[in-house]
């Protein structure tokens, strides 16, 4: 036998691998990232040259054919493209939100930057005012203007 049915079974040692190898089977992404890529590429090169210990004592060493090597190998290769493909999206998920927060901030300071935008305050509310005309101009009769803390009353005569 070219290889033991316990080493690619769902949970064996080589399952993630030959699944994505044959497509067999939808794989999630957890399954994609507990993949070691470097550990998974020695232990089939120990398969190869037959230098896994037997699983029995007496019964002959774990050998692979060269199509199940090869197959496993071209396993490897799109796990380790889609474990890549995760870590681009990760970067640039991470790259987009840092660049929204670096945008929000650059609006803050953008609004303060702005005077029309801001509250005035009561220096430049006077001298926007100073120039205004009198609320008085045009009223006949006034001899003398009233002073501020003097308010006009009217009564019945």
């Amino acid at each position: 036998m070219f290889y033991y049915p316990s080493v690619l079974q769902r949970h064996g040692k080589f399952a993630t691998i030959w699944l994505a190898a044959t497509k067999a089977a939808k794989i999630m992404k957890r399954e994609y990232l507990k993949v070691n890529v470097i550990r998974t590429c020695e232990d089939i090169i120990q398969y190869i040259l037959v230098q896994v210990e037997p699983p029995h004592p007496g019964a002959p060493r774990p050998r692979f054919s060269l199509y199940l090597s090869a197959q496993l190998e071209y396993g490897v290769v799109r796990v380790y493209h889609k474990q890549c493909l995760y870590l681009i999206e990760d970067v640039q998920h991470t790259l987009e939100r840092l660049n929204r927060m670096d945008q929000q901030l650059k609006i803050d300071l953008v609004e303060l930057e702005q005077p029309g935008l801001l509250l005035q305050d009561a220096l430049n509310l006077m001298d926007t005012f100073l120039d205004a005309p009198s609320p008085f101009f045009g009223v006949m009769g006034v001899e003398e203007l009233p002073g501020p803390l003097e308010i006009p009353q009217m009564t019945n005569r």
